[in-house]
């Protein structure tokens, strides 16, 4: 490894010497030789560039190219949202949930639909259930459908 390290030391010399020598010396004809013969060619310097590669494991990870911040392209987040009414039936996937956000828009979701930062994992007669993405973290929230004496 000492000598791998040497070597490599050597080139970096070797071409930071070539690199500051004065242009006029490299293109001097060599001493002996006629001022009426072919000027000398410089040698050609060949670069070599190393790239330097990176692999992400990113099976169970957040992208860490996707913005933290929420986008206006996304939706509203889940805190704003409020359940207004649930229409349900006994079919699987059939069932729908009414919900607004704080701008008054209204979202008609079923099982698997996202809106905002939240999927929807299932719709009973009483209630929906979410899966809520923040920052990278999943938690699971359950909005529950108000009856008229509670919401009185």
């Amino acid at each position: 490894m000492v000598r791998i390290r040497g070597t490599l030391v050597f080139a970096a010399a070797s071409v930071l010497v070539l690199a500051v020598q004065p242009a006029a010396a490299q293109n001097a004809p060599p001493a002996g030789a006629s001022a009426a013969a072919a000027p000398a060619r410089p040698r050609d310097i060949q670069l070599v560039f190393e790239r330097e590669v990176f692999h992400y494991q990113g099976a169970a990870r957040r992208d860490p190219f996707r913005s933290l911040a929420n986008d206006e392209g996304m939706g509203p987040l889940f805190d704003d949202l409020r359940l207004r009414m649930i229409i349900h039936s006994d079919r699987p996937g059939q069932s729908v949930a009414l919900l607004i956000d704080g701008a008054k828009k209204i979202y008609r979701l079923r099982k698997g639909d996202v809106v905002g930062n939240a999927t929807v994992l299932e719709i009973t007669a009483s209630r929906v259930v979410f899966s809520v993405e923040d920052f990278g973290n999943r938690r699971q929230e359950i909005l529950d459908l108000k009856t008229l004496k509670e919401g009185a």
